[in-house]
């Protein structure tokens, strides 16, 4: 239907027609005399919208107040309403009145027409008492006509140099709950850490009003307006809101329900606004998953979950951190979880086999993701293929490193990577100054529980946890050490005190192997008052690369064998000629020598490393290579050549594990400074214990024994 919009006065044709309307509508439009009709009339303040066919099938009565427009009357004849008869009128006067800041209208809250004015593009700025008696109350609604103003100015100067993200309603909702605190909660609540307040500016669209104007509670409406004043506002004209809500449409469903249309809204006053909004926060499902990708492509807006948010930040703030780093110098890598990852981790370690729900799961992974400060999370697996691990590393606590996610894909890789990742954690706890590693993972595999309790890990009510106290020390020291760590006001701990007691008896630490089952059980701590065999041993760069030598091993551009240099246990072949003091268990300080390692960045003719060394077997070479082939980096051909390509010939395979890399490399001229006598490192040397702690010391950066 063709419409015009006409300026009438008290003599136009239509203005009778005007009258009947409003007397039609008087329960609604409220009472106005006629004389008053007349009057507006010949001050041009009425518009008429009339139609060909129908004639004056409704109109618009304003006056001017200040610097806004007083809407008194709009009113459309009833079996002309939804064509757009009112939208026309509404145009035609803001065409009339565009040096003015908006427009103003109050109306009953009982009358129920909310949607009308948010249709319209009104937003409920506020409410007051009417004049009925009984207590009525009317609703501002306030229409604006989009003038930038000294507030304007001083947002766009405010968040110009921060990452400027709408919030949906229901994130605001979250934010502005303090007395719910469950799990969707706590996933918007994470958009307040004190790390986003300085990079980040939440907004709110004046839609949201309309949202509050909803809650049938008057006193947390006054609430909630108050509480939205906190965000950073936006609007945008209803000739822009109206154009993008059309181009929005095709990404709702054909009949909108009341929240659908809101969110339409919402979004289409995010795209409108003047400041540039990158993100639209929300936990909308329908939102999310079937039109986030179009809105991109044609908004250039991503709709984002709350913790895909946080984890997007993130990795902008700390990119060094996103990237993923080889394992062990392997093609396998170690990567933090990023945005948009999460459904397909969940598919991919949802426990089924123990009865896990997909909702459980989702909440647990989400509340670890969205506290990138305490939490790290990271998955383990080979570049372009589905990850093997999924891990999470909460460092709240400075005394031990919990680890509440912890889980493994089954493949031909898992029970190397799995015992990797467990010396991974407690290494890395005591590194960080740690004294223990507690697996709060609720869904371990039988395998993990296997590998748990290889490495002394035990289970308690907590958790699997383990001691790693980073210390060096006589065997007193140590017991003090970890006495007062096992009888500290945290009971958990206790269980260790029965396996720290062998410490106290000297005649006990006499046994060599005894002490040295003591360090394999507190790794990496170290005695110092104990004979423990102790060597230098040296070893070609190329062989350390494979064996232990992760920093060599990032010089090769497909690095060291994966299948080789993520296992704890691996062994070294050697020629039978080695001093008879030559024996395990001990300590294995590694010599990497310079041959063999021409054009290397790092340093070489150094200790760069400690291992455990574990087992010495003297043999034939082809019977050490059937039993250890799984375990050496030399292929037959190696271990005959060892043997000086004398099948008969015995030579002696080492098997060692749990290497730790030094931070400092001891060179040469550092090895005898310390010793205090020349060196020649052609053959296993051996170490009093008191060398060895001092080597040792030098290489980690300790400066002194506790």
């Amino acid at each position: 239907m063709q419409l015009s919009i006409l300026e009438i006065d008290s003599t136009s044709e239509y203005f009778n027609t005007v009258l009947h309307l409003a007397d039609a509508n008087a329960g609604t439009l409220g009472f106005l005399p006629y004389g008053a009709f007349r009057r507006l009339a010949d001050e041009g303040l009425i518009l008429a919208c009339v139609s060909p066919e129908a004639g004056c099938i409704g109109y618009l009565l304003y006056d001017i107040s200040g610097y806004k427009v007083k809407l008194r009357h709009l009113c459309i004849a009833e079996q002309w309403r939804g064509i757009g008869a009112a939208k026309e009128l509404l145009k035609s006067l803001r065409s009339k009145t565009s040096h003015l800041q908006g427009v103003q209208a109050s109306c009953r809250r009982d009358y129920n027409l909310r949607d009308m004015w948010a249709s319209l593009g009104f937003v409920a700025v506020h409410e007051r008492p009417g004049r009925r008696k009984g207590g009525s109350i009317l609703t501002e609604w306030w229409l604006d006509y989009g003038h930038p103003d000294l507030l304007t100015a001083l947002t766009q100067q405010e968040t110009s140099s921060k990452i400027c993200a709408a919030i949906d309603a229901n994130i605001f909702y979250d934010l502005s709950d303090e007395e719910t605190n469950d799990e969707d909660s706590k996933e918007s609540k994470a958009l307040l850490a004190d790390w986003l307040e300085p990079e980040v500016e939440l907004c709110l669209t004046d839609e949201i009003k309309n949202e509050i104007d909803r809650n049938k509670d008057s006193r947390k409406r006054v609430k909630l307006r108050q509480l939205a004043t906190q965000f950073t506002p936006l609007s945008c004209t209803q000739e822009v809101l109206d154009e993008t809500s059309r181009a929005l449409r095709k990404y709702f469903p054909s009949t909108l329900s009341d929240s659908d249309s809101s969110d339409l809204r919402h979004l289409a006053r995010v795209i409108g606004c003047e400041l540039d909004i990158q993100f639209f926060i929300t936990r909308d499902k329908r939102l999310l998953e079937e039109a986030e990708e179009g809105i991109y492509k044609d908004f250039d807006l991503i709709i984002i979950h709350p913790i895909d948010f946080i984890l997007r930040l993130d990795e902008l703030r700390r990119s060094a951190d996103y990237q993923p780093i080889r394992l062990a110098g392997t093609s396998i890598k170690r990567k933090r979880i990023q945005s948009g990852e999460q459904e397909k981790l969940i598919s991919l370690f949802l426990s089924y086999a123990q009865g896990e729900s997909k909702i459980d799961f989702q909440r647990g992974l989400r509340q670890v993701l969205s506290n990138s400060e305490r939490f790290e999370c990271f998955t383990v697996g080979r570049r372009g293929e589905e990850p093997i691990a999924l891990i999470a590393y909460d460092r709240e606590n400075i005394n031990e490193l919990v680890v509440p996610i912890f889980r493994f894909r089954k493949t031909k890789l898992t029970s190397t990577i799995l015992r990797h990742c467990i010396f991974d954690c407690f290494s890395k706890s005591a590194k960080e100054g740690r004294n223990f590693t507690t697996i709060t993972e609720k869904r371990l595999s039988s395998q993990t529980i296997t590998a748990l309790n290889q490495d002394y890990f035990i289970e308690t009510s907590s958790g699997w946890i383990r001691a790693n106290p980073n210390i060096v020390g006589s065997s007193e020291q140590i017991s003090i050490h970890l006495s007062h760590l096992c009888n500290s006001k945290n009971s958990k701990y206790a269980c260790f005190m029965s396996l720290a007691q062998p410490l106290t008896d000297k005649d006990y630490l006499n046994n060599s192997n005894l002490a040295a089952n003591i360090e394999r059980i507190f790794y990496p701590a170290k005695i110092s008052d104990v004979e423990i065999p102790s060597f230098i041993i040296p070893i070609q760069s190329w062989w350390a690369k494979d064996l232990f030598d992760k920093e060599l091993a990032e010089e090769i551009l497909w690095g060291a064998k994966e299948d080789l240099a993520l296992k704890r246990e691996v062994v070294y072949y050697r020629a039978k000629k080695a001093p008879k003091t030559l024996k395990a268990p001990g300590r294995i300080l590694w010599y990497v020598s310079k041959t063999g390692g021409g054009g290397s960045q790092a340093t070489l003719g150094a200790i760069r490393a400690c291992s455990r060394l574990d087992e010495i077997i003297i043999g034939k070479p082809i019977d050490l290579h059937k039993k250890y082939r799984r375990l050496g980096v030399y292929n037959f051909k190696n271990v005959l050549e060892t043997a000086r390509n004398n099948f008969n010939r015995d030579i002696m395979a080492m098997k060692f594990s749990d290497t730790e890399l030094f931070d400092k490399p001891v060179e040469l001229g550092e090895i005898e400074n310390i010793l205090g006598r020349k060196v020649a490192v052609r053959a296993p040397y051996k170490l009093t214990s008191e060398e060895f702690i001092s080597l040792y010391n030098y290489g980690i950066c300790k400066d002194m024994e506790i």
